[in-house]
């Protein structure tokens, strides 16, 4: 059975633990999708999830390997995003890149949101042909 939150202004943003020092609930965010192109979505940060999925473990019969997989580590992070037709037609599960602009080195979050800006020009661009 799958079950569909109908919550669709509210996305889980996967972020390093190092990040976890300066975010905090309240702070902006941006938010940039594969499926639209140019457009940048705000938002705020609304929780952070006491869990890390790489710290989960399944019996399974086996020896767990020391190997760590490759982007399972990260914290998550409750994001909800400004009201916005668009959004609500984008189907559930879709990507996106996020940040969170923190009262730390506000400086640098105007490299940030430059740079998120690239990235969703970037989206106009389909090298998968």
């Amino acid at each position: 059975m799958v079950f569909i939150p109908e919550q669709k202004r509210l996305i889980v943003a996967q972020f390093r633990q190092n990040s976890l020092l300066r975010l905090e609930k309240g702070d902006d965010a941006e938010a940039v999708f594969n499926a639209l192109p140019g457009q940048v979505f705000h938002g705020k940060l609304v929780s952070i999830l006491p869990v890390v999925p790489g710290g989960s473990y399944q019996a399974q019969g086996a020896l767990q390997s020391l190997t760590v997989t490759p982007g399972s580590d990260g914290v998550l992070a409750t994001i909800e995003l400004d009201p916005n037709a668009e959004i609500d037609a984008l189907p559930d599960g879709i990507y996106a890149q996020v940040a969170v602009y923190s009262d730390h080195f506000t400086h640098v979050s105007v490299m940030r949101k430059v740079l998120l800006r690239m990235t969703s020009w970037m989206h106009y661009l389909y090298l998968d042909h």
